[in-house]
């Protein structure tokens, strides 16, 4: 499958900014519009939804930082123009909500109800946001850098201690 060759023309208001990272293409697209800018998108012909995950980049050493603690990533395909296309959308840490994409591409819902599960990011019209993977009563999201890390207490280990709890800066 080659890589994006033409330009996407959807919703360009909420597109924030684009680029090629390792030869894939890319758009980051403001919070608020990512529904219409994917159904801009699957009208353009991005029908196929390959799936969407998250990234906490609390502590992330990447230089400049990231505008926010969550990033989104939606991959689309276009199978009739063979290009893919990564839709990115920043979430913050006070308010991690983004509107669903399960209208625009049905298969997001599970999608999202992992992300909420393992996140925390809450999809705003999702129709049945549960946890999926967790058990109903788990507190927090283990995905998140700033879980606990946890473990069990091994007698003869030195530094269990350390390895036991969260890092200071995390």
């Amino acid at each position: 499958m080659s890589k994006a060759r033409t330009r996407p023309h959807a919703s360009h208001e909420h597109v924030l900014d684009e680029g090629v990272s390792a030869g894939d293409r890319w758009i980051t697209v403001k919070r608020e519009g990512i529904a219409e800018t994917l159904r801009a998108l699957q009208a353009e012909g991005y029908q196929s939804f390959l799936f969407m995950s998250a990234v906490d980049h609390l502590a992330t050493p990447v230089r400049p930082e990231p505008p926010e603690r969550f990033e989104l990533i939606y991959q689309l395909r276009n199978l009739e123009a063979r290009e893919e296309l990564r839709v990115r959308v920043w979430v913050p840490e006070d308010d991690p909500v983004a509107p669903t994409a399960s209208e625009v591409y049905a298969p997001a819902g599970w999608d999202e109800r992992e992300t909420w599960d393992l996140f925390g990011i809450r999809f705003d019209g999702h129709k049945d946001l549960v946890r999926i993977l967790m058990p109903d009563d788990w507190e927090g999201h283990p995905l998140r850098r700033d879980f606990p890390v946890g473990g069990e207490v091994v007698d003869f280990s030195e530094d269990h201690e350390v390895w036991q709890t969260a890092p200071e800066k995390a």
